[in-house]
């Protein structure tokens, strides 16, 4: 029986007329009376004025209104009263209360499980038809009456008002005002108090007094503690004979779209900080992210009488942290990896490579790598611009080596080692006793001139590996957790990936932190291995705040890539050591999505080591700490010897970079495959489609573990039971990748591949034929259908991705295959840059004619854009199968099918 048959390719796309379609419109929040409305506004309004009055003349503030629900198009509103337009977010969770809350629908199953003894829809559906009768509620549950109808019903109260505790969702608007601006926006409220006509151009604003949740000034709160800033100055100041003498930071700018504004507020900002005695180290200014910041310093004792003086009433003092250009303030410098434990490194005997003259097709940036080391040497092309390499001493190169040698061979205890070069080009230096960023430079300036390098060269050097398709980032911003909107550094990857049409794959983001049980050591020791997993899990979900990705994994057109808590090194002592979670479900050094817009964030998993915790001491602990030694488990990775000469020694390292550099090895191996494929069978791929084919063939191979399901059912409750496979899509992702499926084809599997260049509102159509040999079968059979695309940004819209691309899954009534989709939610899977689908059935396949097929559309909508012009890339996989032993040649049906096209 073959298990090793190529891959299979579509004919080139048919372009047909898009299908139009009918949404469904948003279904919009209860809001508060006018009247109650009107005072809780008119309270706000007199804090801001208060607030204005304190500054002095003209002053100068950015305003914050955050709305419940949704308003369209709110920009030209907003500059037609004098207001400059900053942006706006989406804002998801907000605790509903009883002015703005979600009505309730009451459906024939809403008191089901709700009230004691209501078990049945029978029992539940009598309720909803007395609340009909008596007017409470119409004929399609939504509540027209008074809570008075019920007087006596507690129970069926009660849980109408638990309904309504579902959490919101709505946006905030950000805007530059002056007291011009302010004064208008006063008089536009009192003309909507007073129910008057609003001037033209400003009628938005009706909707948005209605609706307003919140409206102050953007201040301390965001500037510095929302960013963890606050603390770090503490944490730095305490004790005061500690701390340096000069304290580096950086300061992100509001983006104004003018360059003369932009400028200004440099200036000011300049002319603040020496006030404080501090200065100005670097500035960046990248109009394509929308980003503006600077590099600062002020000495340690100004910062520390600034932050005395924050809850004083005279904001003389605090004119730094109160000026209007500044949006947040971060650490700067920040150390991406440290070392681990010293333990004796292994020794291994290691072939030296042979020298490959096949281009490079994989970069990375990281540290230095040990070019020398037996794994790296005749494979590792480094490429150093800025001589990093003398940052570091021998020994110290501990990042770049293990991410090299993982790239190139995978965990070394079972390696598969790429046949061609790979880039390296450090980012990061060595200081402190740890590798990072210097205090002077932007993450996004050090990137992006490695990329512009790569692909287009720098002065007179000229593009150094313009063939690169996949380039890795196991790095990420301790200091930057995701939190509403992309950041600088995850928007520049956006861009760069639809510029280059290059992948980026990305780690999530390790938690470093121990790892506290919640119940004494000997009371979890007790438990069997099921309650302690599921335990682990529940400890888990209350650290979600903490566990939030690092940027920039939130990145829309990149992989973000998660670490299962498994690897390749075979038996280890476990000796005083805890390993919380089974193999394959994701390491305790997670972090979790969700990613921008509830996209799911981390697409996919891979093997990222064993991560074992240290026992604790007592029984009546809780903590256990992070084991760091790097000795097995782990996965096996060339280290850089400290003594001259030690060019073969290894050791065992975990975590999500670990992870992301198997993706990488795994997306070059899959180029491999292409690049055969082309050669032998006359298939022809456009250069600039590769990598986004590339990107759908990884997440292609991911699928969601059923016993990881299993487990986290823990977490279902009452009100996540509608909406839990978004639970586990924030734990999942995707799944867990086996490349191998995604390299060849088996005869009870076939894989058909497509790509191309599609515009907005345009639509692809691939035929996809059903195997005959199906027909009146009753088996299992699984189709798996991934779309990948890279899209341009515009950083100054809420939803950043200019181009949405999505296809319709086959439902079980428009196909004979009678397949439903299974894992992921329909709402999530359309909101990123890779569409997954898995459908399944065990069901009975009805007869059918030897021509049937599924219809496959691929749509093009714009997004974050008016409209736009540009062709995007993408690329497509679809894969049916059966179970193995089944004897039905699925693979050879399909490719004759394929190479003669059916007549429709």
């Amino acid at each position: 029986m073959a298990d090793n048959l190529p891959l299979l390719f579509f004919p080139s796309a048919k372009s047909v007329s898009p299908i139009q379609k009918n949404g469904f419109p948003p279904s919009q929040p209860h809001f508060p009376s006018k009247n109650i409305q009107a005072r809780r506004l008119q309270s706000k309004f007199d804090q801001l004025q208060a607030s204005i009055d304190m500054a002095g003349l003209d002053p100068e503030m950015v305003l914050v209104i955050e709305i419940i629900g949704r308003i369209d198009d709110f920009k030209n509103a907003i500059n037609a009263i004098g207001l400059e337009w900053l942006g706006e977010w989406d804002i998801d969770d907000i605790e509903a209360d009883d002015n703005f809350y979600e009505p309730p629908r009451i459906g024939v199953d809403f008191f089901k499980n709700k009230i004691d003894s209501i078990t049945t829809r029978v029992q539940s559906q009598q309720i909803q038809e007395q609340l009909m009768e008596s007017g409470f509620i119409d004929y399609e549950g939504k509540i027209i009456g008074d809570n008075l109808l019920l007087t006596g019903f507690d129970n069926i109260i009660d849980a109408i008002n638990q309904a309504k505790n579902k959490s919101l969702s709505g946006r905030l608007f950000l805007s530059f005002s002056n007291q011009q601006g302010m004064q208008n926006l006063l008089s536009l409220f009192e003309k909507w108090k007073n129910g008057e006509t609003f001037p033209t151009g400003q009628t938005k604003w009706r909707d948005v007094f209605s609706q307003i949740r919140d409206i102050r000034k953007w201040g301390i709160q965001e500037v510095l503690k929302e960013t963890g800033m606050l603390d770090k100055w503490k944490d730095l100041l305490n004790p005061v004979d500690t701390h340096p003498d000069d304290v580096t930071f950086q300061i992100e700018l509001f983006y104004r779209s003018n360059i003369e504004k932009r400028q200004q507020n440099e200036r000011k900002l300049h002319a603040l900080l020496q006030d404080q005695s501090g200065d100005i180290v670097a500035t960046i200014d990248k109009p394509e992210i929308a980003f503006h910041a600077v590099k600062a310093k002020l000495p340690a004792n100004k910062i520390r009488d600034l932050l005395d003086n924050l809850d004083s009433s005279d904001t003389t003092d605090i004119k730094l942290f109160n000026f209007s250009g500044i949006m947040y303030c971060y650490p700067t410098g920040q150390n991406i990896s440290t070392p681990s434990d010293d333990i004796d490194a292994e020794y291994i005997e290691l072939t030296e490579l042979p020298k490959s003259d096949l281009p490079p097709i994989v970069a990375i940036l990281d540290g230095v790598p040990n070019t020398q080391h037996s794994a790296l040497k005749n494979r590792l092309l480094l490429d150093d611009p800025d001589n990093l390499s003398a940052t570091y001493q021998a020994g110290k190169r501990d990042h770049g080596t293990a991410m090299a040698s993982l790239v190139i061979h995978g965990d070394l205890s079972d390696p598969t080692t790429l046949t061609s070069n790979v880039y390296h080009l450090p980012v990061m230096q060595y200081k402190q006793d740890a590798e990072g960023f210097p205090d002077e430079i932007f993450f996004e300036d050090r990137i992006e001139r490695a990329v512009r390098r790569i692909f287009e060269g720098e002065g007179d050097t000229p593009a150094q590996a313009p063939h690169i398709k996949i380039i890795n980032i196991s790095l990420g911003d301790p200091d930057r957790p995701f939190i509403h909107f992309p950041s600088p550094w995850a928007r520049l990857l956006d861009y760069l990936s639809g510029k280059y049409q290059v992948l980026f794959c990305v780690s999530a983001g390790n938690y470093v932190d121990g790892f506290n049980i919640g119940i004494p050591y000997g009371e979890f020791s007790a438990l069997s291995e099921g309650d302690k997993n599921k335990h682990i899990i529940k400890c888990i979900s209350k650290q979600l705040s903490q566990r939030r990705l690092l940027s920039p994994a939130e990145s829309l057109n990149s992989l973000t890539i998660g670490a299962l808590n498994m690897d390749d090194s075979g038996e280890f002592a476990l000796a005083n050591n805890i390993d919380l979670l089974p193999d394959n479900l994701f390491s305790p050094l997670s972090r979790f999505g969700y990613g921008f817009r509830n996209s799911i964030k981390p697409e996919i998993y891979f093997a990222g080591g064993k991560q074992l915790y240290s026992s604790p001491y007592i029984d009546s602990a809780t903590e256990c700490k992070l084991n760091k030694y790097n000795i097995k488990p782990g996965q096996q990775v060339a280290a850089d010897g400290s003594q001259q000469g030690e060019l073969s020694q290894t050791k065992y390292t975990a975590g999500t970079s670990n992870a992301c550099a198997l993706a990488t090895h795994s997306g070059a191996r899959i180029y491999q495959v292409l690049s055969k494929l082309q050669a032998e069978n006359n298939e022809n791929i456009d250069d600039d489609l590769m990598a986004v084919l590339i990107k759908a063939l990884l997440v292609h191979g991911a699928k969601q573990d059923n016993d990881n399901k299993q487990l986290l059912e823990e977490l279902k409750k009452p009100h996540n039971s509608r909406t839990f496979k978004k639970v586990i899509n924030r734990y999942l992702g995707y799944g867990s990748v086996d490349i191998e499926r995604v390299l060849a084809c088996t005869e009870q599997r076939g894989t058909v591949l497509g790509s191309g260049k599609i515009k907005q509102n345009e639509m692809h159509e691939y035929i996809f034929p059903i195997p005959f040999g199906l027909s009146g079968e009753k088996v299992w059979r699984s189709m798996t259908i991934t779309l990948a695309w890279f899209s341009p940004i515009n950083p100054n819209h809420r939803n950043l991705r200019q181009a949405k691309l999505s296809f319709d899954p086959p439902k079980a009534t428009d196909s004979v295959l009678n397949i439903s989709r299974i894992d992921s939610d329909h709402h999530m899977v359309n909101k990123g840059t890779v569409q997954h689908e898995i459908l399944e059935s065990e069901k009975q396949i009805l007869a059918f004619q030897d021509n049937e097929h599924i219809k496959l559309h691929i749509n093009c909508k714009k997004d974050a854009i008016d409209a736009f012009d540009k062709e995007i890339c993408y690329g497509l996989a679809v894969t049916l199968e059966v179970g193995d032993g089944i004897n039905i040649d699925i693979y050879n049906q399909i490719k004759n099918k394929i190479q003669q096209p059916i007549r429709i």
